[in-house]
């Protein structure tokens, strides 16, 4: 599958230099990469070791670098395979419990280089897209007031923090919001202010020097926890601040804490300059603590993607998602209305459509969160299926057009005035229409080619990309087949 016969010199990341040659003469180059990929197929269909292989093996030959996400037990194995044929094993970090590569993603927001680093407002969104998952995979309340609370306690957690002593702790964001008041009887309680951290911080924090623009913020930090926050009832109170809590709790013991609370000795921008960090804590055997963490990298990378200047590095990097319904998040769309001009591939395999829907909580919202981030992957590969609503929208996409259709008939009359066959009259025709159909029927995505020894290990996949015309077929689509191996 890959595109060996070049046709002119090319610069090592120009954009029109030609990754994959999908048909003769149909190559796939860095700009379509970068434009994003989406690809379907049932399991065991071989959309991993057909197209994605293809793909991934195109990227590391490029010389890219990229993060990984994990959901199975053996995509370390198979993405060092990856590595030591492409010849760049040497360039793979791998971040697990063993490894010894750690993250402090607080230190990291506050510190790094940038005009945007430590700024509140950035760190309520980390913390959110956190919260966004775990409150999809509990079926939590998606109502705008929980969304703007929980926001609310985070943003003065933080302020808090920072004024009072210059430094966050996921430790010191829960002493605060587990010892603020829950009444007024508590403001007026001396021997509360004594024993709440969150008191003393209030305390530290006004004996400060600050800048007219922190006074602001600490004045409305101080309002909102001894007026705002014990006037809240019992029960919203309580939501709030378990939202928060059965998050962190998870960061406050054994594997995350140790990995993504102590120190930092990898970087997002590994990647910038051709690293490969796969993150090895497969959903399948550490569950919500491995895509918690995962979801958290996969933020951050995002937003260093986003602020690198390509101009001084225009290496291309890419986000490789398997299994990709269980890490989307509503930022994913967000980030990929840009992702092009960050170069930045990103590759997202999935069963089906309905997983996305189901992930994002189902209902009309999450189909239309869908259609936008889909529609914004504008590579999209589909290989065998039997979920009739991704066929379906899969020949929706590819679209109708007009079809002529020619009938033949033929026929035989009879005056009614004789008995005799003889003297009946012959008669045919042709007649001619148009109809509006499908280029490509939904039930052709279940008939293409799973890969296996059966099938010489080819996996038959259908391309459509948005705005290209396959000079293969002369349609907006185009029939290939993957080798596995």
């Amino acid at each position: 599958m890959f595109f060996k016969k070049k046709q002119k010199h090319y610069e090592p990341f120009d954009l029109e230099r030609p990754l994959l040659s999908f048909a003769k003469n149909d190559a796939w180059t860095i700009r379509d990469a970068c434009e994003g990929t989406q690809i379907f197929g049932a399991t065991g269909s071989g959309k991993t070791s057909g197209s994605g292989q293809a793909i991934a093996k195109s990227f590391l030959n490029g010389g890219f670098g990229g993060l990984i996400l994990t959901a199975k037990k053996d995509e370390r194995e198979t993405w060092e395979k990856y590595c030591r044929e492409a010849g760049c094993l040497d360039a793979l970090f791998i971040i697990s419990p063993k490894s010894g590569y750690k993250f402090n993603f607080l230190d990291y927001e506050l510190n790094r280089a940038g005009d945007g680093a430590g700024h509140t407002e950035n760190l309520v969104s980390l913390f959110f897209t956190i919260l966004e998952i775990a409150e999809q995979k509990s079926g939590g309340s998606s109502d705008p007031y929980w969304e703007r609370a929980t926001k609310q306690l985070l943003r003065n957690t933080i302020d808090l923090l920072s004024i009072a002593q210059g430094r966050i702790s996921m430790m010191d964001m829960y002493k605060v919001i587990t010892t603020a008041p829950l009444d007024y009887e508590d403001v007026q309680d001396t021997e509360w202010a004594k024993h709440s951290f969150c008191y003393q911080l209030i305390k530290q924090a006004k004996q400060k020097n600050l800048s007219h623009s922190k006074k602001m913020d600490l004045d409305f930090t101080i309002r909102f926890w001894l007026n705002e926050f014990p006037n809240l009832s019992d029960r919203t109170r309580s939501i709030i601040v378990s939202s928060f809590t059965s998050m962190a709790d998870c960061f406050l013991r054994g594997v995350l804490r140790d990995m993504f609370c102590t120190e930092t000795n990898i970087f997002p921008e590994f990647t910038h300059e051709g690293g490969i960090i796969l993150i090895d804590l497969p959903i399948k055997e550490y569950g919500q603590l491995g895509l918690f963490a995962q979801v958290l990298f996969k933020y951050i990378w995002q937003q260093a993607a986003e602020r690198r200047e390509v101009h001084k590095n225009p290496r291309p990097v890419f986000l490789w998602v398997d299994e990709s319904q269980n890490f989307i998040t509503s930022y994913d769309q967000q980030f990929q209305t840009t992702a092009r001009s960050s170069r930045a591939c990103t590759v997202y395999l999935t069963q089906n459509l309905p997983n996305y829907i189901t992930a994002l909580a189902g209902g009309g919202e999450a189909r239309a969160k869908v259609d936008a981030f889909l529609g914004n992957l504008q590579t999209k590969i589909f290989h065998a299926n039997g979920d009739h609503k991704t066929n379906t929208w899969a020949s929706d996409l590819i679209a109708k057009t007009w079809q002529y259709r020619s009938n033949v008939s033929s026929g035989s009359s009879n005056d009614g005035k004789t008995f005799f066959p003889e003297t009946t009259g012959k008669q045919s025709g042709i007649s001619h229409s148009e109809a509006l159909n499908y280029q490509v029927l939904p039930h052709k995505f279940t008939q293409l080619r799973k890969g296996g020894y059966k099938n010489n290990l080819l996996v038959d996949g259908i391309i459509f990309q948005g705005g290209r015309i396959w000079n293969t077929t002369g349609k907006n689509y185009l029939y290939t087949s993957f080798k596995q191996g």
